[in-house]
């Protein structure tokens, strides 16, 4: 059997290839990173993605953490096993907020904070896809 599919969306270009080379080692899930928001849940779909990592990009206001939260949902319809993880600011109050009600609802599998670090990043994807 192949490698499960993980799917990175986040801007942070430098953390997403930062967690892809330390990922290298891993038996269980290959990573591969977008940071095109439009396209996001077409791409999770065609890759089969076993998990999805959706960064709420730092300044962007409660609308963008909203359309976060959306692709998200919409990646949940189109493949119902899949899991999706928020990444968010700690000192982004409202993305906190809605990462805290989302994980609470169901909507989404768990959220991080930024500060997390790569390792801790990675046992919660094999966690996940376990």
């Amino acid at each position: 059997m192949g490698k499960k599919k993980v799917l990175l969306i986040m801007r942070r270009r430098m953390f997403s290839d930062a967690l892809i080379r330390h990922s290298k080692t891993s038996a269980n899930f290959d990573i591969s990173a977008i940071q095109d928001y439009e396209d996001a849940a077409g791409v999770a779909k065609d890759q089969g993605s076993s998990v999805v990592v959706v960064e709420i990009p730092e300044s962007s206001g409660g609308q963008t953490a909203e359309r976060c939260l959306q692709i998200c949902e919409t990646i949940r319809v189109d493949q119902p096993s899949s899991k999706q993880i928020l990444l968010c600011s700690e000192l982004d109050e409202p993305a906190c907020q809605l990462a805290i009600k989302a994980k609470r609802e169901n909507r989404i599998d768990d959220f991080l904070y930024f500060d997390v670090s790569i390792d801790y990043l990675l046992s919660k994807l094999e966690s996940l896809i376990q």
